[in-house]
């Protein structure tokens, strides 16, 4: 389903282009740089971040660079090039962070700071953006996947990593067609247990 991951990276990357361009366009000239939604609770707010996600690593644009990029390269080929595919859900939740990566490596490299404007100033939370928000709800997702369902995927999945579990067998070494028929034999005596 490649597709759908690079669907998803689209989305998450032009969703954060789009509310970025507006927000160093119309937010700054026609709002003064700040729009609030719900006065005193969640405003629009242009601000030009030179570190990390909330504000950290102010100025290590070189370190944000290399790091992003090097995470980047590991989500592509564990999405693209990986023999073990992982399951569709935990590649969605990639897929989703890398989206949001490369929308802020994009700002990182061609601005040389990232562009903000979500602003919780209810409890004076640090102005994110898009790109942050799919970074870290693609982060969650992929962790609520590790912790409670990656076991269950392994053990009960047709496919198991994106191969066939007769094929996941058999990846170790030589495989005796014997072995096999014992153990469809086997199967056959075996309860269901779906």
């Amino acid at each position: 389903m490649p597709f759908v991951y690079l669907a998803v990276i689209a989305l998450a990357y032009m969703g954060d282009r789009l509310v970025k361009n507006w927000a160093a366009g119309a937010l700054v000239t026609e709002h003064g740089g700040s729009l609030p939604l719900i006065d005193g609770v969640f405003h629009f707010t242009y601000c030009e971040n030179r570190g990390a996600a909330f504000s950290m690593l102010q100025g290590k644009q070189g370190l944000l660079i290399t790091i992003t990029v090097l995470i980047s390269l590991a989500a592509v080929y564990f999405l693209f090039f990986s023999r073990r595919k992982l399951p569709v859900f935990p590649s969605i939740a990639i897929a989703l962070a890398l989206g949001g990566a490369l929308g802020n490596l994009y700002d990182r490299i061609v601005l040389g700071y990232v562009i903000d404007m979500l602003d919780f100033c209810l409890i004076h939370f640090a102005v994110f953006n898009v790109a942050d928000a799919c970074v870290n709800i693609g982060i969650v997702l992929l962790a609520i996947w590790m912790v409670f369902f990656e076991e269950k995927d392994k053990q009960h999945a047709v496919y198991r990593w994106g191969a066939p579990k007769a094929a996941a067998q058999t990846e170790g070494g030589n495989h005796d067609p014997s072995d096999s028929k014992e153990k469809n034999e086997d199967a056959d005596t075996a309860p269901d247990c779906r």
